[in-house]
Parts: C-alpha cells; sequence; structure tokens
C-alpha cells in the first residue's frame, strides 16, 4: 500500500513544538476534519482516545502510531506530525522509545480489517528500515517529508553477488494485533543479513498469514520447509 496515497501535504506537519501527547492527536485529527476526511470530528477524536486508554500505541525507533476505527470516518486517511522534542507521556512497547514522529491513522469501521491492517503492516515494516526513517527524521519541509514516504526500499537479498552460510526459518506472531510480528520479523531479518544468514520469516497476526512457509516434496520424502508468498485470513484488530 503506497502512504503518499492515503495521505496529503496538507496532512503532514514538521518541526512542531508539541509537547504532550494530547496536543498532537487534537492538532493531527484537526488536520483530518479540515481535509474533509471525517464525518464527525469530535466523535473521531473520541474513537482515538478510546483506543489510546486500551494500551500503547508508541512503538520503537521515535515512532507512535495512534489510531481510531470508527464511523465518524469519511475515507481512510493517515496524518502526519514530527515534533522537535521527543512527548514524554507517550506509552510504548519499547520502555525507552522517544517518540517524535507520529502517525495518526483514521480509518472507516468497514475498512477495520483491510486498509487499518494493511497500513499498520506497511508502518511496521518501514519502522524497521533506518533509511526510510532517516529520511522522514531529516527532511527540513512538508514536501521533503512528502517525497520520502514511498522511496523504495532497498533489498539487501536481491543482490545476485550475495552469498548466505546458512539459511534460517522463523515464525512470529502477535495473537492480539500485528506491530510486534512485523518488528519481530524486520529485526531477524536485518541481523541475519549482518551475520550472513538468509532468513525467511512467516509472519502471523491479526491480518493472518503472510509469507507462510509450506512443505514440498524432498529426496527421502521427508520434505523441507519453504518460503510461501501473500497473505491470508485477515481479521479485525
Amino acid at each position: 500500500m503506497s502512504l503518499q496515497q492515503i495521505t496529503n501535504k496538507n496532512l503532514i506537519a514538521v518541526n512542531c513544538d508539541f509537547t504532550t501527547k494530547n496536543e498532537v492527536i487534537t492538532f493531527l485529527v484537526d488536520r483530518l476534519a479540515a481535509e474533509g476526511k471525517l464525518k464527525d470530528r469530535d466523535a473521531f477524536m473520541q474513537a482515538v482516545m478510546d483506543r489510546e486508554a486500551l494500551s500503547e500505541t508508541g512503538v520503537d525507533s521515535g515512532i507512535a502510531i495512534p489510531h481510531g476505527k470508527s464511523e465518524a470516518v469519511k475515507e481512510a486517511a493517515v496524518a502526519i506530525c514530527r515534533v522537535n522534542a521527543p512527548i514524554a507521556d507517550w506509552e510504548s512497547m519499547e520502555e525507552d522509545n522517544q517518540v517524535t514522529l507520529i502517525f495518526l491513522l483514521a480509518i472507516p469501521v468497514a475498512e477495520a480489517g483491510s486498509t487499518h491492517l494493511d497500513l499498520l503492516a506497511e508502518l511496521m515494516t518501514h519502522a524497521q528500515d533506518e533509511a526510510f526513517l532517516g529520511r522522514l527524521m531529516h527532511a527540513a519541509t512538508v514536501d521533503e517529508m512528502y517525497d520520502a514516504l514511498d522511496v523504495e526500499k532497498k533489498d539487501a537479498a536481491a543482490d545476485p553477488a550475495k552469498t548466505y552460510t546458512h539459511t534460517v526459518v522463523a515464525v512470529t506472531a502477535c495473537p492480539a494485533g500485528i506491530a510486534h510480528t512485523y518488528m519481530a520479523a524486520e529485526a531477524l531479518a536485518k541481523a541475519g543479513e549482518e551475520m550472513g544468514v538468509k532468513v525467511y520469516v512467516e509472519k502471523q497476526g491479526a491480518n493472518g498469514v503472510e509469507d507462510r512457509h509450506t512443505r514440498t516434496p524432498a529426496s527421502g520424502g521427508r520434505g523441507h520447509l519453504c518460503r510461501g508468498r501473500g497473505r491470508e485470513g485477515k481479521r479485525a484488530l
């Protein structure tokens, strides 16, 4: 999913001086309302704050992904804000996460099991890409940040000259959501690249199974595991 297609430059702000989570969320909700993405600004604000009360939306690497699924949303959209100083009161999965880059997801209820999960998966994958984050963290203007959103991630494994000493298959899972699923998968793949080990990860989360491992016939009838493709079995958070 293209992040540029679900936002616009009026929904992006850089170098903001907010100091609390509530200030940031209020600002981003107002931006969404001003852009005509919401039917009811106050109802959506309540949906976001209700979600905040359930569990942390800070992730790691300075990122937070607050979100709301509501009938008050006209169409799916993402509003983005980067603050100058870390938000001290933003609860995160990683205790030392210093939130400075916030993505607010606005999702219609009808798309809770599709667009919502695809966006979270996309953001969680990018959250582990240091080059991608670096571009967003250092973008001097809204134009620069918008342009940086969909720069293709370089796949080190695609280098035909790359050789590996071992191959490992792994499964990451999060039955209640998808954030930790993708965080763990990207971390394993990155560590493997650094060690010269090829890691194939099957990801299991609230959006179903992605890159499923499958067993194929092999000599001796025992078979071996190989990597699957695609995603199946989506369900809502």
